[in-house]
Formats: C-alpha cells, structure tokens, sequence
C-alpha cells in the first residue's frame, strides 16, 4: 500500500487573468491519484469540509480508487488555491485556508514491510500537524515501509522559513529517500547547486537524496551513487502537480521492495517512471497522469 498524508483543496486556475478551470488539488492528493491511476493501491490521510466542495473532492477521490477511509470532513468550508499561470505554465498560488485550529489525530494505518508513506509541503511543517506526521513516520519506519518526503517549500511560506527550518530538517532526517526541487532548497539550504544540496541533506541524515531540476535535469545521490539524469522537453501546459507526480511515479517503483540500498539499476527505472509522470502532467491541465492505456497517456 502507498499512504500520503497532506492537504485536500480545490485548485481554481487562472491565466491571463481569467480563471479557465479547477481540479482537486494538495501535493498529496496529487501524488495519490497518480498513483491510483497507475494500478497502486493507496490511501489518502487528509482534511476536507462537510460542505460541497468537499464532498466532490471525496467522491473524486473514491471514483479514482483512492482509499478515503482516512478522511476526516470537519465543520466548515474546504480549503481553496488559486494558481496563476505565467506564460510558460509555471504557477504563483494563493490560498484561502478554512481548516479548524486543531488538526484531528488520525488513527495509525496499518503500515507493512514495502509499503510506502509519503509526506511533505507547508503541511508537513504546521505546528498544529507535527503529531501526526511524526508518529505516522516513526510508526511506518518501525513497520519496513519507506518513508519518502518532499518539502515543496514555496516562497509564499517564506516568512515562515526559520520556525519551519528545524522541521524540514527533522522531516529530512525521519525520511529514507527526500526529493526536492532545485527551487526548494535555494530557499531551504541557501543553495541551488545539487552538490551543496546534497552536503547540507547529508548532514542532516538524509541516505538518499533526489534534486530536481525543472529543465535542466534530476541529480541523485544515494550512498556511493552519484548520477544525473537529462529530462525530455515537453510542451508545457502547466506545471501544476508536476512534482507531485514526479513522486508518484518514483513510489511505484519503490513500493514493494525490501528496505536496503538501492541499486543504480533502480534509480535508472524509478527516475525514469518518475520523469515520464512528470512530463504528462505537464502537458495536461490536470494534476494527476491519465490512466493507462488512455488516449493521452504515455505511461
């Protein structure tokens, strides 16, 4: 099984000033129903409201397989983004946050050898959720499921870069694998430059460590494997979900196996499922893959 936990909302996207169309949305929702479509097993630990628009996210998500058992509806109205796209599909957000003060104490999955827990986002670094993904880490870790984490640190949160900084350090050092764009850790680590990247994760216990460069390429680093990968060019429609489904194409290869280093035979098919993901979605308005065997897929 493949778990994520992060935010649900409804992303309102807007180009040229006029908003052309809306799609369920959260890093994590993202990464769930790419995975979903890929055939995975999965669930989805999240927040809507009890109002419409949460309803249509947990309808959406049952309808794309996505287990919704973890689910919590609270009182109120679900959280909405909108994205503004520039010219080249690449997205500036705002958010209107709606959730409750106190976050829910989830009850623990039940966690399997190869199994995989994905976190990640401003979410992963909000006092009022460390609980949770705390002790769903630690539990998933004790239980041989790999623990995967992206920080997707975006410079709206900016003023709040040094309360959250300890916590993306502690969230480095909880997960085995941490991806992250090139853009994040300039901001994280004060560097762009995959090499420093990797000292700055490295010191803080990161073993395997994947920086995603938009156009320019992926770098990986996992213990004596150093590797970069070049990524095709694609007509971008929108960068929405890009990196989302980025992860959830690397979780479909991962899931499954046994936790022990990691081959160069694996990061070749994982990175290279994971840079086909991406690629749909950037030529899609969606922010998830087609399912396979759809007209539009390349998976």
């Amino acid at each position: 099984m493949i778990w994520t936990i992060g935010e649900c909302l409804y992303d309102v996207i807007f180009k040229n000033g006029q908003p052309v169309w809306a799609v369920p949305g959260g890093s994590m929702l993202n990464v769930a129903v790419s995975a979903a479509r890929y055939g995975e097993k999965v669930g989805l630990i999240s927040e809507a409201g009890n109002d419409r628009v949460g309803s249509m996210i947990s309808d959406f998500l049952a309808t794309e397989g996505v287990s919704t058992g973890f689910l919590e509806r609270y009182s109120g109205n679900t959280t909405l983004a909108l994205a503004f796209l520039n010219e080249a599909g690449d997205a500036t957000y705002q958010f209107y946050q709606h959730a409750p003060a106190h976050a829910p104490e989830f009850p623990l999955p039940p966690f399997r050898p190869g199994d995989v827990f994905v976190f990640g986002s401003f979410y992963s670094v909000n006092p009022r959720n460390r609980r949770n993904i705390v002790r769903m880490a630690e539990a998933a870790s004790a239980a041989g499921a790999w623990v995967c984490y992206d920080p997707n640190f975006r410079k709206s949160h900016l003023q709040s870069l040094d309360e959250a900084r300890p916590l993306i350090i502690e969230n480095i050092r909880l997960a085995d694998i941490t991806r992250g764009s090139d853009e994040d850790f300039r901001l994280i680590a004060g560097t762009a430059d995959s090499n420093q990247v990797w000292d700055f994760a490295h010191k803080h216990g990161c073993n395997n460590l994947i920086c995603t460069r938009n156009r320019e390429g992926v770098d990986v680093f996992s213990g004596s494997i150093v590797k970069h990968y070049d990524v095709p060019e694609v007509e971008v429609v929108s960068t929405i979900g890009a990196g989302d489904s980025f992860n959830s194409g690397f979780v479909t290869c991962l899931h499954g196996m046994a936790k022990n280093e990691l081959s160069v035979t694996f990061w070749d098919e994982a990175i290279g499922r994971a840079v086909i993901f991406a690629s749909e979605v950037c030529r899609s308005r969606e922010n998830f893959i087609h399912r396979p065997g759809d007209a539009f897929s390349g998976i």
